[in-house]
Protein backbone atom coordinates (compact mmCIF):
# COMPACT_ATOMS: atom_id res chain seq x y z
CA UNK A 1 0.00 0.00 0.00
CA UNK A 2 2.66 2.63 1.28
CA UNK A 3 4.45 1.79 -2.89
CA UNK A 4 1.11 2.56 -4.44
CA UNK A 5 0.79 5.85 -2.30
CA UNK A 6 4.38 6.88 -3.00
CA UNK A 7 3.99 5.94 -7.06
CA UNK A 8 0.60 8.21 -6.86
CA UNK A 9 2.75 11.02 -5.18
CA UNK A 10 5.72 10.98 -7.63
CA UNK A 11 3.08 10.72 -10.63
CA UNK A 12 1.20 13.58 -9.33
CA UNK A 13 4.59 15.99 -8.58
CA UNK A 14 5.76 14.96 -12.10
CA UNK A 15 2.24 16.02 -13.33
CA UNK A 16 2.38 19.39 -11.85
CA UNK A 17 6.03 20.06 -12.58
CA UNK A 18 5.71 19.12 -16.04
CA UNK A 19 2.39 20.30 -16.69
CA UNK A 20 3.83 24.16 -15.50
CA UNK A 21 6.97 23.81 -17.31
CA UNK A 22 4.66 23.23 -20.85
CA UNK A 23 2.25 26.44 -20.08
CA UNK A 24 4.02 29.48 -22.29
CA UNK A 25 4.65 32.54 -20.73
CA UNK A 26 1.62 35.05 -21.84
CA UNK A 27 3.83 37.98 -23.50
CA UNK A 28 4.09 41.25 -22.04
CA UNK A 29 1.04 43.84 -22.98
CA UNK A 30 4.13 45.53 -24.87
CA UNK A 31 4.48 42.43 -26.64
CA UNK A 32 1.38 41.21 -27.49
CA UNK A 33 0.73 45.20 -28.68
CA UNK A 34 3.87 44.88 -31.27
CA UNK A 35 2.51 41.43 -32.57
CA UNK A 36 -1.20 42.64 -33.35
CA UNK A 37 0.24 45.89 -34.66
CA UNK A 38 2.96 44.04 -36.93
CA UNK A 39 0.06 42.18 -38.45
CA UNK A 40 -1.93 45.46 -39.66
CA UNK A 41 0.96 46.87 -40.98
CA UNK A 42 2.05 43.53 -43.02
CA UNK A 43 -1.83 43.43 -44.21
CA UNK A 44 -1.27 47.26 -45.51
CA UNK A 45 0.34 45.91 -48.56
CA UNK A 46 -2.83 44.36 -49.27
CA UNK A 47 -5.03 47.42 -48.46
CA UNK A 48 -6.22 45.43 -45.12
CA UNK A 49 -8.24 42.98 -47.83
CA UNK A 50 -7.03 39.84 -45.25
CA UNK A 51 -7.88 41.49 -41.88
CA UNK A 52 -11.17 42.82 -43.29
CA UNK A 53 -13.86 40.91 -41.69
CA UNK A 54 -17.52 41.15 -41.64
CA UNK A 55 -19.30 43.80 -42.88
CA UNK A 56 -20.66 46.46 -39.90
CA UNK A 57 -22.81 49.06 -40.24
CA UNK A 58 -21.72 52.19 -42.50
CA UNK A 59 -20.53 55.50 -41.07
CA UNK A 60 -21.32 58.50 -43.08
CA UNK A 61 -18.60 58.35 -45.83
CA UNK A 62 -17.12 54.81 -45.61
CA UNK A 63 -18.00 51.62 -45.72
CA UNK A 64 -17.13 50.02 -42.55
CA UNK A 65 -15.55 46.40 -41.44
CA UNK A 66 -14.74 44.51 -38.30
CA UNK A 67 -11.07 43.60 -38.35
CA UNK A 68 -9.94 40.26 -37.41
CA UNK A 69 -7.07 41.59 -35.82
CA UNK A 70 -7.02 43.70 -33.06
CA UNK A 71 -4.31 45.21 -30.62
CA UNK A 72 -4.70 44.57 -26.57
CA UNK A 73 -6.71 47.18 -24.90
CA UNK A 74 -8.43 48.21 -28.02
CA UNK A 75 -12.47 48.71 -27.40
CA UNK A 76 -12.95 47.63 -31.14
CA UNK A 77 -11.01 47.25 -34.10
CA UNK A 78 -11.90 48.37 -37.87
CA UNK A 79 -10.96 48.27 -41.68
CA UNK A 80 -12.11 51.92 -43.21
CA UNK A 81 -13.33 51.63 -47.23
CA UNK A 82 -14.12 55.22 -48.34
CA UNK A 83 -16.61 55.19 -51.16
CA UNK A 84 -14.35 57.77 -53.08
CA UNK A 85 -13.31 56.75 -57.38
CA UNK A 86 -9.71 58.34 -57.28
CA UNK A 87 -8.67 57.28 -53.59
CA UNK A 88 -9.20 53.34 -53.44
CA UNK A 89 -6.96 52.83 -49.69
CA UNK A 90 -8.58 51.69 -46.51
CA UNK A 91 -7.73 53.21 -43.08
CA UNK A 92 -7.73 50.38 -39.91
CA UNK A 93 -8.60 52.07 -36.68
CA UNK A 94 -8.45 50.67 -33.08
CA UNK A 95 -10.91 52.50 -30.72
CA UNK A 96 -8.87 52.82 -27.05
CA UNK A 97 -10.82 55.10 -25.06
CA UNK A 98 -14.40 56.84 -25.00
CA UNK A 99 -15.33 58.82 -22.43
CA UNK A 100 -16.07 61.64 -20.25
CA UNK A 101 -12.34 62.59 -18.02
CA UNK A 102 -10.01 64.60 -20.19
CA UNK A 103 -7.04 63.36 -18.00
CA UNK A 104 -8.07 59.72 -18.71
CA UNK A 105 -7.98 60.15 -22.43
CA UNK A 106 -4.44 61.80 -21.81
CA UNK A 107 -3.08 59.30 -20.12
CA UNK A 108 -4.45 56.71 -22.86
CA UNK A 109 -3.11 59.11 -25.97
CA UNK A 110 0.60 59.05 -24.51
CA UNK A 111 0.20 55.13 -23.92
CA UNK A 112 -0.73 54.08 -27.17
CA UNK A 113 1.91 56.60 -28.88
CA UNK A 114 4.49 54.92 -26.50
CA UNK A 115 2.93 51.46 -27.69
CA UNK A 116 3.34 52.31 -31.56
CA UNK A 117 6.56 54.14 -30.97
CA UNK A 118 8.24 51.01 -28.86
CA UNK A 119 6.62 48.51 -31.60
CA UNK A 120 8.88 46.64 -33.55
CA UNK A 121 7.77 45.42 -37.33
CA UNK A 122 8.88 42.56 -39.24
CA UNK A 123 9.33 41.59 -42.67
CA UNK A 124 9.74 45.19 -44.37
CA UNK A 125 13.31 45.60 -44.03
CA UNK A 126 16.19 43.62 -43.57
CA UNK A 127 15.92 43.53 -39.47
CA UNK A 128 13.21 45.01 -37.51
CA UNK A 129 11.56 48.34 -38.50
CA UNK A 130 10.13 50.82 -36.03
CA UNK A 131 8.42 53.91 -35.87
CA UNK A 132 9.58 57.64 -35.44
CA UNK A 133 7.04 60.82 -34.76
CA UNK A 134 6.78 63.82 -32.41
CA UNK A 135 4.41 63.22 -29.65
CA UNK A 136 1.78 66.28 -29.94
CA UNK A 137 0.92 68.06 -27.18
CA UNK A 138 -2.62 68.46 -25.90
CA UNK A 139 -4.66 71.17 -25.31
CA UNK A 140 -8.26 70.70 -23.94
CA UNK A 141 -9.68 74.10 -25.06
CA UNK A 142 -8.53 73.13 -28.78
CA UNK A 143 -10.53 70.17 -28.00
CA UNK A 144 -7.85 67.65 -30.43
CA UNK A 145 -4.43 66.21 -31.38
CA UNK A 146 -2.84 63.82 -33.83
CA UNK A 147 0.37 62.72 -33.77
CA UNK A 148 1.43 61.37 -36.68
CA UNK A 149 4.22 58.04 -36.19
CA UNK A 150 6.16 57.03 -40.04
CA UNK A 151 7.86 53.69 -40.62
CA UNK A 152 11.39 53.74 -40.45
CA UNK A 153 11.94 51.69 -43.30
CA UNK A 154 13.55 51.83 -46.84
CA UNK A 155 11.05 49.50 -48.32
CA UNK A 156 8.96 51.83 -50.94
CA UNK A 157 5.71 50.00 -50.39
CA UNK A 158 5.56 51.90 -46.76
CA UNK A 159 6.66 55.20 -47.61
CA UNK A 160 3.48 56.89 -47.51
CA UNK A 161 2.05 54.82 -44.36
CA UNK A 162 1.54 55.88 -41.15
CA UNK A 163 0.26 55.32 -37.91
CA UNK A 164 -1.62 57.99 -36.28
CA UNK A 165 -3.12 58.49 -32.75
CA UNK A 166 -5.75 60.57 -31.93
CA UNK A 167 -7.23 62.23 -29.00
CA UNK A 168 -10.53 63.76 -29.76
CA UNK A 169 -13.08 65.93 -27.84
CA UNK A 170 -17.18 65.09 -28.88
CA UNK A 171 -20.59 65.78 -27.31
CA UNK A 172 -20.26 63.81 -24.73
CA UNK A 173 -16.29 63.57 -24.12
CA UNK A 174 -13.11 62.30 -25.62
CA UNK A 175 -11.88 59.73 -28.21
CA UNK A 176 -8.48 58.28 -28.53
CA UNK A 177 -8.16 56.34 -31.64
CA UNK A 178 -5.18 54.53 -33.67
CA UNK A 179 -5.28 54.61 -37.38
CA UNK A 180 -3.02 53.21 -39.69
CA UNK A 181 -3.63 54.61 -43.56
CA UNK A 182 -2.02 55.97 -46.65
CA UNK A 183 -1.00 59.93 -46.08
CA UNK A 184 1.85 61.22 -48.19
CA UNK A 185 4.47 63.51 -46.67
CA UNK A 186 3.59 67.28 -47.22
CA UNK A 187 6.67 69.37 -48.41
CA UNK A 188 7.91 70.66 -44.68
CA UNK A 189 7.87 66.89 -43.65
CA UNK A 190 9.55 65.27 -46.38
CA UNK A 191 13.35 64.53 -45.93
CA UNK A 192 16.09 65.83 -47.60
CA UNK A 193 16.84 62.89 -50.34
CA UNK A 194 13.04 63.19 -50.66
CA UNK A 195 13.14 66.40 -52.75
CA UNK A 196 13.67 66.95 -56.24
Amino acid sequence: MKKINFFLLCALISCVVFGQQQQPKPPSPEVAFSEALNKVVQDYRSNFIHIQGDKMPADMDADAYKSKVCVPAALGCKVMRYRSAEDKTANWQAGFYDGESFEEAVKMYKKIYSLVKKAAVKGVATGAAGFDGKLETVDESIGFAVSTLRLKTTNKTYKDMVAEVEITSNFTGWEVRLNVYTKKKIEEEKDPEDKP
